[in-house]
């Protein structure tokens, strides 16, 4: 398969113009002229774009001193060899590429697990759905637990009180946000509550969830929750307080 190159903003657009995706998987690579993985460059990041410039976002992110990790860094890296990233789509999709994502991801390898350049942060389980739900790497989790709405039995925060904050993310679109305005609406529901009730929303336009038409499996919510109260870098959930 050949990639398309893309120098500018207008260069995606026309390709969309065409009749291209609208969905597409592109590859980041390296400007240092190595033909790899159907392209020009040692690939270093794969993601997936929607009718959008997603491609062009993480040079943005690098733009933020604040932010840190492999992709940011690796972006830094080029600039200060005063070169370009080379972007490339691997391929355009009528529906979310999920499958070639995680082909193309698995195919290269990452250096976080030391199997390949890629800076992505994590290797996509192998695609499993029941009900209708993208269930992926929570596959045995929601087995043990009986269905796709099961809570699992590790979630420790099932029968704990919960409210919003002390922290309020930055982002009015993200997942985090969704899990702060539902807890914000209904202080002192039960973590298993708040489950409950997330899973009622539409995550289809979260990237970040297991979902390709809008619902998501009980233990991805868990580990959101969890992850809102546990961790001081969020804090978006805390202890219910009368």
């Amino acid at each position: 398969m050949s990639e398309f190159v893309i120098n500018e903003r207008s260069d995606l657009q026309r390709l969309l113009s065409a009749g291209e995706g609208p969905h597409h998987v592109y590859v980041l690579r390296q400007p240092d002229g190595v033909p790899c993985f159907g392209g020009i460059g040692t690939p270093f990041y794969v993601g997936k774009g929607q009718c959008s410039d997603r491609i062009f976002g993480h040079e943005r992110e690098a733009h933020d001193p604040s932010l840190n990790g492999r992709k940011v860094n690796a972006i830094r890296e080029i600039w200060r060899m005063e070169k370009s990233v080379q972007r490339t789509i691997d391929s355009f999709h009528t529906t979310e590429p999920w499958n070639r994502e995680e082909e193309l991801i698995n195919e290269i390898g990452c250096l976080f697990d030391g199997t390949g350049p890629l800076t992505n942060s994590q290797r996509y389980a192998r695609s499993n759905r029941e009900d209708g739900v993208q269930l992926r790497k929570y596959a045995s989790a929601q087995k043990a637990a009986g269905s796709v709405d099961a809570i699992p039995a590790n979630f420790q925060l099932r029968h704990t009180r919960l409210m919003a904050g002390p922290n309020e993310p930055r982002s009015k679109k993200d997942v985090w946000r969704k899990v702060f305005a539902t807890a914000q609406a209904n202080p002192g529901m039960t973590g298993e509550q708040l489950v409950q009730r997330l899973s009622e929303l539409d995550f289809s336009m979260h990237k970040s969830a297991y979902t390709e038409g809008g619902r998501v499996c009980a233990s991805w919510l868990c580990g959101y929750i969890w992850g809102g109260y546990q961790y001081q870098s969020t804090g978006f959930l805390q202890d219910f307080v009368e």
